[in-house]
């Protein structure tokens, strides 16, 4: 990042918590006489205001999940573990009639391992 980047991020950074009231005395006095020199960086604190009282507004306020999406998610959850357990018993079972077959048609060396 070049400096005039950083010194731009530094600014939008100690505006918003200029707005946030995060900042101490001397350095919202800074904050302040850049708002009163600059309208834009006073819009930007108008807006970074605006903002934190809509999400203040918004944290307020309950969450409630329609019951198609709750009903909809714990389907999901069921099929994929029914899958990731049809996956394992498919699995072992394969492995099972492979080692059956090997024993069957006699390829198995003396001591070696089974697949299991």
């Amino acid at each position: 990042m070049t400096p005039a980047d950083e010194r731009r991020w530094e600014l939008l950074e100690k505006i918003g918590a200029y707005a946030a009231g995060e900042l101490e005395d001397e350095e919202a006095r800074e904050v302040e006489q850049l708002i009163f020199e600059r309208p834009d960086y006073r819009r930007l604190a108008e807006s970074y205001s605006r903002m934190l009282v809509m999400l203040s507004t918004l944290g307020n306020e309950p969450v409630e999940a329609p019951e198609v999406t709750v009903g909809y998610a714990v389907r999901r959850a069921y099929v994929s573990a029914f899958l990731r357990g049809a996956e394992d018993f498919i699995g072992a079972l394969g492995l099972s009639y492979l080692d059956a077959l090997v024993v069957y048609l006699g390829l198995r060396q003396e001591g070696y391992k089974q697949f299991s």
